[in-house]
């Protein structure tokens, strides 16, 4: 065990143009749809969203402040680090979620593992809960973290909610009504995806902790020469959404189903395809919970090309 303390991160280490990590003064949506801001009426999940968005708030306030203050860091496995700010998100999370809906599973990172795949694996609706997603960015203070709850029902994603502990922003998602980014302030910004005319001019982005081969192989095929690397998959995917990235790929294990719900809502609400590398819906209604397939997003014409490169390198000797 070791202390994550409280000082501040180097300058630079934050960039304050990525609604993640700028202050609430410095935020600007790259997106900003002006003629539908608000949520639409009537809006599905609205009790679901009103309950999933004031927790994530509350439990990103609690990671924003153990954040300041230090931490000590303990270790799940090799590699693979748990905090206190962990563990208190979780819990301030589920029981929100118990509290309003007691008849919904719950599938949370830091809760009893056979219990989150034994509620998972039942269906119907079950809520995935990631409380820190980025612990080992959250050690290194690079502010690359972020909290979500994510809604699958009969084992689709349905709703997604993202905080950014360290600007405060929510990113919420209902695939199929939109996605919007909604500051501290309460104003809300629709999200779209970002269009290229040629893969070649795509940003993509992908893992700084866990890179992979297959991320650069792809990005070469492509002749996508703007990859970017950054912690969290939530994150990560957030940037397709936003439109400050237009493809994220990620391959081998590490990602769970907690990974995946909250920001596979908000990416296809704004317009992106999810999927694992083979071109599958991820689905959420398993007792496994590793996402070892991968994930793909992007817009779709992105999504279907990267996905035929995939397939060309898998078929090369």
């Amino acid at each position: 065990m070791h202390s994550c303390g409280g000082a501040k991160p180097p300058d630079g280490s934050i960039a304050a143009d990525r609604w993640w990590a700028s202050t609430p003064e410095d935020h600007r949506p790259e997106n900003p749809v002006a003629d539908r801001d608000t949520f639409p009426d009537p809006m599905p999940f609205t009790r679901e969203i009103e309950v999933a968005l004031a927790a994530a708030l509350a439990a990103a306030d609690r990671v924003r402040a153990l954040y300041a203050s230090g931490v000590e860091v303990d270790w799940k496995g090799h590699d693979d680090p748990v905090t206190t700010a962990d563990h208190e998100a979780n819990a301030m999370i589920v029981a929100a979620l118990r509290a309003a809906f007691p008849d919904d599973g719950i599938c949370a990172e830091e809760s009893d593992t056979s219990e989150s795949s034994e509620a998972a694996a039942r269906g119907g609706r079950c809520w995935f809960i990631d409380p820190l997603d980025g612990t080992k960015d959250f050690v290194q203070r690079n502010g690359e973290f972020c909290v979500m709850v994510g809604l699958a029902v009969q084992g689709r994603a349905a709703l997604g909610v993202v905080v950014s502990p360290v600007s405060g922003v929510a990113l919420v998602g209902v695939p199929g009504e939109g996605s919007w980014s909604i500051d501290p302030s309460g104003a809300r910004t629709q999200l779209r995806v970002r269009v290229v005319a040629s893969a070649s001019e795509a940003r993509m982005i992908g893992s700084r902790s866990h890179p992979h081969p297959r991320v650069t192989a792809l990005a070469e095929a492509l002749g996508v020469t703007d990859l970017r690397r950054r912690g969290s998959v939530g994150l990560k995917v957030a940037a397709v959404a936003t439109g400050e990235c237009d493809l994220y790929a990620h391959f081998g294990r590490g990602p769970k189903l907690w990974d995946g719900c909250a920001p596979e809502a908000i990416a296809r609400g704004a317009g992106a395809l999810v999927t694992d590398s083979l071109g599958r819906d991820i689905a959420y209604d398993t007792a496994w919970l590793g996402l070892d397939d991968g994930l793909v997003v992007a817009p779709a014409a992105l999504h279907a090309l990267a996905l035929a490169e995939l397939a060309r390198l898998a078929a090369l000797p």
